[in-house]
């Protein structure tokens, strides 16, 4: 689903591939016709998320050019998520002020603290982690 925040910025909100198709590129090259599409119509920037543990979508926006800005919880999950951006037409240089306004508890967050999160999260989920460190100490 494509909500237009106004005429120039975009907010995606889901992008699903079935299982069987996973691993085929057919996510990717959506998301790259999509976004010159979107560029074709003046739009400047493109948000998404995904939970923080959502290592392939993560990947996916580091294939088609979007970077992650932030984090911002999602109520209905109940966890945190990434939020990224593709800047387009590289015209509005505000992204963070911009996801502010757009998702509820957006904290903005730097180079280092999202290369951080990033490699916490490459080996699953933090929750898991903990829960397994908690398990290990009661034994």
């Amino acid at each position: 689903m494509i909500h237009f925040s106004s005429k120039n910025i975009v907010k995606l909100n889901g992008i699903y591939i079935f299982e069987e198709n996973k691993g085929k590129g057919i996510a990717t090259q959506a998301l790259i016709n999509l976004c010159a599409l979107l560029k074709q119509v003046n739009v400047d920037l493109i948000f998404v998320q995904t939970r923080l543990d959502n290592n392939a979508v993560v990947h996916l926006f580091d294939k088609t050019g979007f970077k992650l800005i932030g984090t911002n919880y999602h109520n209905v999950e109940q966890k945190d998520n990434w939020v990224a951006c593709c800047n387009l037409n590289k015209i509005i240089t505000d992204e963070r002020n911009i996801a502010a306004q757009i998702y509820d508890g957006f904290i903005a967050l730097d180079g280092e603290r999202i290369s951080d999160l990033k490699e916490q999260h490459k080996s699953g989920n933090l929750i898991l982690q903990k829960v397994k460190k908690e398990n290990k100490k009661e034994n």
